[in-house]
């Protein structure tokens, strides 16, 4: 009785960091906040950068059926920041506006209603004039937002457009090193960034 006990226990110990491994909490898919370069880069086991320098990390890859880029940030060579970046280009701008309700879609699945989701408009020319709405994104009549919050995680969504150019965007950042977070810069985002409907 003592011997199973004893080897009872020996499995357990075995088992139980191997379990624990197993449900590691990610910040952003395999990452966590705070990690080198190198270490996600190492996480990406199923795609090769399209990028490396100082601040980020680029991938092309798909989120529900979409083509995106993939985007790590840095400061200080530790991660805080994430995002995907929708790289589909549409002729009809109202499209845009289908992926952003499709993604804002699975993120409220995963993470439950929006803390905040609004629809900004600009300019009210097409406001009322529901088959208008993908024209008065793109002339950047409108811009639409969500986001949510978790424990270690801000995470939001958002549509807007400038002279035709339309950018779909969901990032990720870290509640646990806001100072890091704070220290990437819009600019960090490329000018090619944004989309040309045209």
């Amino acid at each position: 009785m003592f011997r199973k006990l004893i080897f009872s226990i020996c499995i357990v110990g075995l088992l139980t960091p191997l379990r624990f491994g197993w449900c590691e909490n990610y910040s952003f898919r395999n990452a966590r906040w705070g990690m080198t370069k190198e270490a996600v880069t190492a996480s990406e086991i199923k795609m090769d950068p399209v990028e490396i320098n100082e601040n980020t990390i680029r991938y092309k890859t798909k989120i529900l059926g979409k083509n995106v880029e993939l985007i790590y940030l840095f400061s200080q060579n530790q991660l805080a920041k994430a995002a995907y970046k929708l790289d589909d280009n549409y002729l009809n701008s109202g499209h845009f506006l289908n992926t952003y309700r499709k993604f804002k879609t699975a993120l409220t699945q995963k993470y439950g209603p929006p803390k905040e989701d609004s629809t900004h408009w600009l300019n009210d020319t097409f406001r009322n004039v529901s088959h208008k709405k993908g024209l008065a994104l793109s002339l950047g009549h409108t811009e639409y937002f969500a986001s949510w919050e978790t424990e270690i995680s801000q995470i939001s969504i958002r549509l807007e457009a400038e002279n035709y150019y339309v950018l779909c965007l969901i990032e990720y950042w870290s509640k646990e090193l806001p100072y890091l977070a704070g220290e990437i810069k819009q600019e960090d985002f490329k000018k090619e960034d944004i989309i040309d409907p045209f």
